[in-house]
């Protein structure tokens, strides 16, 4: 990888107009993050191109000079996958965010990178369609962004992770060759999935200029539930049973502790429900049916009173709907306001084993005298494990993770999980890729890191150790 030179910065300006290409260092500045905490690596150059023949061109360059490239959605990440830490360029997908086509025919979207998730939903909703993956970060984060990372969310334990939803894509290979892969037909097994291989690669093959997207029928009927519970055990517990007990099958269920929502109340100024619980759970359930959905909300609410809640609360309207949700999509902001600089992990183990991983990980904040809390899509078993800084010093703070985060991933491993389940490894977890991958595959991943990229340009130093 070399340094940009004249002669680099000469052949963009030929490709792209001067507002494309940004080189002030106030400027670069806003590219040198994303929300990851304390990890900042100033680009040497920020490009910013209009269409997929503009991105074409721009890695056909930097391939001929030898430059790094690390492309860049919204910025919402935090495992430090958009973060140029080998300098070079940071290729902004910014510009490119048209919904291209909502075709109802074949029940898909044509959309390009930097699209919001939350405008997509809106749009298509419109045409009685949806696209129910749901991050939390849903109304700032991208479809490139969730394309790189194989976003999740809240609606993954019924309707899958953006994987499930990706037909089509338009990719710009190194050196700067155009591809589409799949389409808008629904089955395809002609040769190698490399669409799926793209899939959470982190742009560390090549950068999606286009995706067709698959929609569902839009669910006419949503009501959602919030319980509290003596035990974040015993919610997680309750969460659990629902599926097999009653064989009502919600869209979502989301937990959380004690701990955070006193800390959601102090963000947002105001009392929130069964805020004195040690653990609360919210449940949606959603269908094409009023009367089914009622029935199944009724057989949930006395499904958890039985499991010990201490009550269930029902929200039948969007608006009851929103105020409920608005502690868990705040969730986030309330820890960053509690504690600006955290280390956020995010686990994924068997969904039946969520209660030995939050059993597990306050052990391990206990044994460290460290704050540790979690939450997070107990559904599908990706929870959310914090360790808060709060008031340790640099020293202790760096001890501190040292220790403690390489045990909260070896517990994921122990339990059968994984050490990312939607957040991805960027750079700040590829030093542990070894502990849930074996040897054997971690080769064979370099492998077709290396065939595709012989140069190494793409979006160095993500994923693998060095």
């Amino acid at each position: 990888m070399k340094n940009i030179s004249k002669k680099y910065l000469n052949a963009l300006y030929k490709e792209l107009d001067e507002e494309s290409v940004i080189i002030t260092p106030e400027e670069l500045e806003d590219y040198s993050h994303d929300e990851t905490p304390e990890l900042i690596a100033m680009p040497e150059c920020v490009v910013i191109p209009k269409n997929s023949h503009q991105v074409e061109k721009i890695v056909r360059l930097s391939y001929e000079h030898g430059i790094a490239i690390t492309p860049r959605g919204a910025g919402t990440g935090v495992a430090g996958g958009a973060i140029p830490v080998a300098g070079g360029i940071v290729l902004s997908l910014e510009r490119l965010d048209k919904i291209l086509e909502i075709d109802n025919k074949n029940l898909v979207a044509v959309v390009q990178p930097g699209v919001i998730t939350g405008n997509l939903q809106r749009a298509v909703e419109e045409f009685g369609l949806y696209y129910p993956v749901d991050p939390a970060s849903v109304d700032s984060c991208s479809i490139g962004g969730n394309i790189a990372t194989c976003a999740g969310g809240m609606r993954a334990f019924k309707y899958g992770t953006t994987k499930k939803f990706v037909q089509g894509i338009e990719v710009i290979f190194p050196p700067g060759d155009n591809v589409r892969l799949g389409g808008k037909m629904i089955k395809d097994v002609a040769g190698y999935d490399l669409m799926g291989i793209l899939i959470g690669s982190e742009g560390t093959l090549g950068v999606v200029t286009e995706t067709i997207l698959q929609l569902l029928p839009y669910p006419k009927f949503n009501i959602d539930l919030l319980a509290g519970f003596n035990s974040i055990q015993e919610a997680a517990e309750a969460s659990l049973s629902i599926v097999p007990e009653t064989g009502v099958y919600p869209a979502a269920m989301e937990i959380w502790e004690r701990e955070i929502t006193k800390m959601s109340e102090c963000y947002l100024e105001k009392k929130l429900p069964f805020s004195d619980a040690a653990g609360q759970i919210i449940i949606s359930i959603e269908g094409f049916d009023e009367s089914q959905v009622k029935q199944d909300y009724m057989c949930i609410g006395e499904h958890l009173l039985s499991k010990g809640a201490l009550d269930v609360l029902v929200a039948s309207s969007r608006f009851e709907s929103n105020k409920f949700w608005e502690a868990r999509k705040s969730l986030r902001d309330a820890v960053r306001h509690r504690s600006p600089i955290i280390a956020a992990e995010d686990l994924a183990v068997p969904p039946s084993r969520t209660p030995e991983l939050l059993a597990g990980a306050k052990k391990i904040g206990k044994k460290h005298a460290a704050t540790i809390i979690g939450f997070g899509h107990i559904g599908d078993g990706n929870l959310h494990i914090d360790l808060l800084r709060d008031k340790m010093t640099d020293k202790q703070w760096a001890e501190a993770k040292g220790k403690i985060v390489p045990e909260l991933l070896a517990l994921a491993i122990e339990l059968d999980g994984t050490i990312t389940g939607e957040h991805g490894i960027g750079y700040i977890k590829r030093k542990y890729l070894h502990l849930g991958d074996k040897k054997f595959v971690i080769e064979r991943m370099r492998a077709i890191k290396n065939a595709i990229d012989p140069q190494g340009l793409m979006n160095p130093q993500k994923v693998f150790p060095d």
